[in-house]
């Protein structure tokens, strides 16, 4: 019992004379000046400056120093310490004091001084060795800018490298943002192409069903049900019922003076949408597309000439923000979006009106690969409405009060699909360009055209009406003609005439007697393309017409029948 008491009470003073040892040690090594012996060599920059971190001890030699210096000047004694190191007089020892630049002079015993510029900065090789250990295939170059500043350059793979590179020179700054100048870049493909498909479907029926009828009778008397409003009253020196165009069935009984209206109709209605924006834009940015148009409408704002005017835009809009990552993955934040301008939504005040619109929007956040597509679909919307109009009493009897009542039943769906497709995109090279766009491949036409032939829009080119007896259809004239097949063969005869094939699908008359030449297929040259040979015609007269190749006529005019091409190049002529 008297170990153990003793040993609680000896165990608290043990712990804090263990603790005021750890201290000590820790004050002394705290106090002790770094070690001096083995300084790093000072590093030199791609513009000659000598490197000296801040706080820092670092050695320089110069190369032309043969013996030790005479005088050492310093331009800015409060950035830059120097002094001679003890165990090598030629060597110096740069010690930076505090951030800024100064100009090094070293005189010489009966030789030029020597100068060099120095420039005292932050040291950032912590932050170097922690973006390379976070971030292992970023390549990214970290060097000290103006008033505690942070220049970073190089590449990385991705955005989220990018972000987190930023990050960590924010956290070296203290976490000022406006402190980092972010020149760092994304290496792969960058350009990316959104396809988008929208695809909306409304179907409506309609359903109404109503009977009026009215019988004036004679002298006093007069008995009528006008619940559904198909039958009008004109009062005056005798009633007189009139007809409603909204009944579909009238019938009048006119010595008994009876008149009676149906309407019991079924209307059905299908409403399609289709549009495909198409946008391209950078990975990490914004791209927004609008096709459509602006409703004006009325606002509260007056002024000197009545109630103020406020125009809505209205029609298809596409804002999508691509993030391209470093595996050709593309993560895609996406905001389709239609309006279209509805009256039946619209509100009336003080006898002005202004419409309402309808509106089909979705935002999705979706990640996939390049030309992946993902569908955004179920977006349908079903609505019922009912309403009735009927006589009390005389409108619930069963069948005879259809007399007296009016039905009307609506049924209404919306479908709504939407297809999205990324790209990862490269710019068209100068060769790939359209040589021609909608609208350049076609003239306007002149009088004759105009007028005679009622022609609004002719190709261009060279156009002769009458090719000697023939009339020439402004669509021959295209010089674009013959280079697209025909249906069944090849537009080869005069003003695009089509000459039908054989059973092979070979051009059974590849030459007209008003052509001079024709290039026949021969072995194929190098890289896949087949050569070509021109090979002279003669005219020769028609022998035998074969019975299944009645004349092709074009324009008007006969074609002479084929004629046979001999061999060239040693091989056979397609026949």
């Amino acid at each position: 019992m008297h170990r153990n008491r003793t040993t609680r009470r000896l165990l608290p003073w043990a712990c804090i004379l263990t603790l005021g040892l750890a201290v000590t040690t820790t004050t002394s090594r705290a106090q002790q000046p770094a070690d001096t012996k083995n300084p790093l060599p000072a590093t030199i920059d791609r513009t000659g400056a000598i490197i000296v971190p801040l706080g820092g001890l670092v050695t320089f030699s110069p190369a032309d120093l043969k013996d030790p210096p005479t005088d050492i000047l310093v331009s800015n004694d409060a950035a830059l310490g120097v002094r001679l190191d003890p165990a090598d007089p030629k060597r110096l020892l740069l010690t930076g004091r505090a951030s800024g630049v100064s100009q090094l002079t070293i005189v010489r015993k009966d030789l030029p001084p020597l100068k060099f510029d120095v420039i005292v900065q932050t040291d950032f090789a912590l932050l170097r060795t922690i973006i390379k250990r976070t971030v292992p295939t970023a390549s990214v170059d970290v060097q000290p800018g103006l008033n505690n500043s942070i220049v970073l350059s190089g590449y990385v793979t991705s955005p989220q490298d990018a972000d987190t590179v930023a990050r960590l020179a924010n956290s070296a700054v203290g976490g000022a943002n406006a402190n980092v100048i972010n020149a760092i870049q994304i290496g792969g493909v960058q350009q990316v192409e959104i396809d988008v498909v929208v695809a909306s479907v409304d179907r409506n029926q309609l359903r109404s069903r109503g009977f009026d009828f009215a019988a004036p009778g004679r002298g006093s008397f007069a008995f009528s049900s006008l619940v559904s409003g198909l039958i009008g009253v004109q009062t005056g020196s005798g009633t007189i019922p009139t007809f409603s165009t909204d009944s579909n069935l009238q019938a009048a009984v006119v010595p008994n003076r009876f008149f009676g209206a149906l309407r019991a109709l079924r209307t059905e209605g299908v409403a399609k949408f289709l549009a495909e924006p198409r946008v391209v834009t950078q990975t990490g940015r914004p791209a927004f597309f609008r096709a459509g148009g602006q409703q004006a409408i009325l606002s509260s704002t007056s002024g000197i000439t009545g109630p103020g005017v406020t125009l809505v835009p209205f029609g298809t809009e596409l804002e999508v923000v691509p993030i391209v990552y470093g595996n050709g993955s593309i993560w895609l934040d996406i905001n389709p979006r239609i309006t279209a301008v509805s009256q039946a939504l619209g509100i009336t005040v003080a006898g002005a009106s202004s419409p309402g619109f309808t509106e089909q929007s979705v935002r999705s956040t979706v990640l996939l690969e390049s030309g992946q597509t993902f569908a955004i679909g179920g977006l349908i919307q079903n609505s019922v409405g009912a309403t009735t109009q009927k006589v009390p009493f005389l409108g619930d009897l069963p069948f005879s009060g259809t007399l007296f009542s009016r039905v009307d039943y609506t049924v209404r769906e919306s479908e709504l699909v939407i297809l999205v497709t990324p790209r990862l995109v490269h710019p068209m090279d100068p060769c790939q360009a359209p040589k021609r766009l909608p609208g350049q491949e076609t003239r306007t036409p002149d009088d004759y055209e105009l007028f005679l032939e009622n022609v609004l829009e002719a190709p261009r080119g060279q156009r002769k009406v009458w090719n000697g007896k023939c009339y020439n259809a402004p669509y021959k004239c295209d010089p674009t003609l013959g280079k697209y097949p025909c249906i069944g063969g090849v537009c080869t005869g005069p003003n695009g005439t089509c000459l039908p094939g054989n059973a092979a699908g070979a051009l059974i008359n590849p030459l007209s007697s008003s052509q001079g030449s024709s290039t026949v297929p021969t072995a194929p040259a190098f890289g896949g393309a087949a050569a070509t040979v021109p090979t002279p015609v003669a005219p020769a007269p028609v022998t035998e017409v074969p019975a299944s190749l009645p004349p092709v006529t074009g324009g008007g005019a006969t074609e002479p029948a084929p004629v046979p091409l001999p061999p060239v190049g040693g091989l056979p002529v397609p026949q």
